[in-house]
């Protein structure tokens, strides 16, 4: 794996809460790991979006493993996935953790545009 030079921003950012427009709010937690099978990166992490009474409407982390298989097949062996509003959770592919962030924030910005 190549070195991620994005790491400290996201780690740097931990415990962070982040307030949005009409009462929306992002938390990011993220500290490192001994790098494993399930978390090849080294770094635990948990990105999410509430709502104004406080209820988690979208999350990215990899705080367990992914149990169902995909529709590709097997369940991922890496723990890197999104919860969605609707209940599902989908892998996710960790790129670097510059890549999470964005990927993140284009997530949380398009249902708050949606929604709003």
């Amino acid at each position: 794996m190549d070195v991620d030079y994005t790491i400290e921003a996201l780690l740097d950012l931990d415990g962070a809460v982040i307030y949005q427009e009409l009462g929306y709010w992002i938390v990011i937690e993220a500290r490192t790991v001994k790098p494993s099978i399930r978390v090849p990166h080294g770094i635990k992490y948990s990105l999410t979006l509430h709502d104004k009474s406080g209820t988690r409407i979208l999350g990215m982390d990899n705080a367990h493993p992914i149990k169902k298989a995909t529709a590709y097949g097997k369940a991922p062996k890496n723990s890197d996935h999104i919860h969605t509003i609707n209940g599902s959770i989908i892998p996710y592919e960790f790129i670097n953790a510059a890549k999470l962030l964005e990927d993140f924030f284009d997530l949380a910005d398009a249902f708050m545009n949606e929604v709003h």
